[in-house]
C-alpha cells in the first residue's frame, strides 16, 4: 500500500510542473487476471480482485497523458505439460500512456458528455518470482494498451469502463521461466524466451471514477470544424 501511495504522489507532483491545464484523479477497481504458458486454465481460478488510481492531465479534449497505479493479485489454476500448476502473487503495476479520445471529451462539460477512447504507452510491474526453489524480486518493463468508454456523471465527476493489456518483458510471472527451453547434445541450450518473446501477459478489466481536481481551461474551441474526428488544435478563450 505504501508503493502504492508513493508512485501516485509521484505522478502527481510531476503533472502539477504541466501547468494549469485540466487534471483529473481516478479511482480503479475491478479485476486482474494472466495469459501464459499454462493451458486448460480455470478461468473462475484465475480472476482476482484489482484496485488502483491515476491522475490524468488533458492537453485538450482529444488528448491527455495519465499515470496510473494498479495493485492487486495474479495467478491462474491450471496445467503445464499435462501436468497441475498453479500460481498467485501480488503485481504493482505503474505506466504513462497516452490517451486519445474519438469524441471531444472534458469532465464536467455539457457539450462533451461521453467518448470512447484508446490508451497506450509504457511501464513496468513488480512482483516475487519463485523458479525452481529459488526466489526473487522482479522489476519487469511493461507495453500497456487498452481501450474503454467514459461519460460524465455531474459537474466534476466522471464514469468510466476501460480494459488493459499488458505485454511484459519476462516469462517469470507464472514461475515458468522459458519453460520449453532445453540443453541439446552439444552442451548448448537452446531457448525459447527472451527478453522480447516470452509468452506472459497480463489484462485488467474495471471501472473507474473520475474527479475533476483542477478546472484549467474553462472554455474549450476547436480550431477546426467539428465533423473532423481527429483535431489536435484548441483555442483558449476563458481560463481560470
Amino acid at each position: 500500500m505504501k508503493q502504492l501511495l508513493v508512485f501516485f504522489l509521484f505522478g502527481f507532483l510531476a503533472f502539477e510542473t504541466f501547468g494549469q491545464q485540466s487534471v483529473d484523479v481516478g479511482f480503479f477497481g475491478g479485476t486482474g487476471t494472466y495469459f501464459g504458458d499454462m493451458d486448460h486454465v480455470n478461468i473462475q481460478k484465475s480472476v482476482n480482485p484489482a484496485y488502483g488510481s491515476f491522475i490524468r492531465y488533458n492537453f485538450n479534449p482529444r488528448y491527455a497523458f495519465r499515470f496510473s497505479v494498479i495493485n492487486g493479485k495474479i495467478g491462474a489454476d491450471g496445467e503445464f505439460d499435462s501436468k497441475p500448476w498453479t500460481f498467485k502473487k501480488n503485481v504493482l503495476d505503474v505506466s504513462l500512456q497516452f490517451e486519445f479520445n474519438f469524441l471531444k471529451y472534458i469532465v464536467g462539460e455539457n457539450t462533451t458528455p461521453f467518448s470512447t477512447y484508446i490508451i497506450g504507452g509504457v511501464g513496468m510491474q513488480t512482483y516475487t518470482s519463485n523458479i525452481n526453489g529459488i526466489q526473487g524480486s522482479e522489476v519487469v518493463p511493461t507495453l500497456p494498451f487498452g481501450l474503454g468508454l467514459k461519460v460524465n456523471l455531474s459537474k466534476r465527476i466522471g464514469l468510466g469502463i476501460e480494459g488493459n493489456l499488458r505485454k511484459t518483458f519476462s516469462d517469470k510471472l507464472d514461475n515458468l521461466d522459458d519453460p520449453l527451453s532445453y540443453t541439446n547434445q552439444d552442451h548448448l541450450k537452446i531457448k525459447y524466451s527472451d527478453l522480447q518473446h516470452n509468452n506472459d501477459w497480463t489484462a485488467y478489466v474495471g471501472i473507474h471514477l473520475v474527479y475533476k481536481l483542477i478546472y484549467g481551461i474553462k472554455d474549450w474551441q476547436l480550431k477546426t470544424p467539428e465533423k473532423y474526428m481527429i483535431d489536435w488544435g484548441i483555442e483558449n478563450n476563458n481560463r481560470r
